[in-house]
């Protein structure tokens, strides 16, 4: 296994999990005020009003940027890192990998937690 591997790992694991949870908080349920079936979903465009509605406050503000469609770019970024170290055309060490994709890899165990260091392929 190359040292890359186990690197290209955690950003795939943190773009899975940032898609399929950006895909199930757009759903047309999820946008459902309440989770009342009698009621209407909130249209796709409003679903920051809608979260910022339920939270309210700085909470509110906050979590309402994070829209569905920002975290699949994010996703698709980390994606996209993880093929660029996937292509390294040469030998690398953990330093040099942790120096060059310091940024995707942050923002990967930033969201995945505490444990990412353990995330094999």
């Amino acid at each position: 296994m190359a040292v890359t591997d186990k690197y290209a790992a955690i950003l795939r694991e943190a773009a899975r999990r940032m898609t399929e949870r950006a895909k199930a908080a757009n759903a047309e349920e999820a946008r459902r005020p309440y989770g009342d079936q009698a009621l209407q979903p909130v249209p796709a465009a409003e679903w920051g009003k809608l979260v910022d509605n339920y939270l309210g406050g700085v909470m509110g503000t906050h979590c309402a940027s994070w829209h569905p469609v920002a975290a699949i770019a994010v996703a698709d970024w980390l994606e996209d890192e993880a093929v660029q170290i996937d292509d390294t055309p040469y030998r690398v060490d953990d330093d040099w990998v942790e120096r060059n994709y310091r940024a995707p890899l942050a923002a990967a165990r930033a969201y995945l937690g505490p444990n990412t260091v353990t995330v094999q392929p």
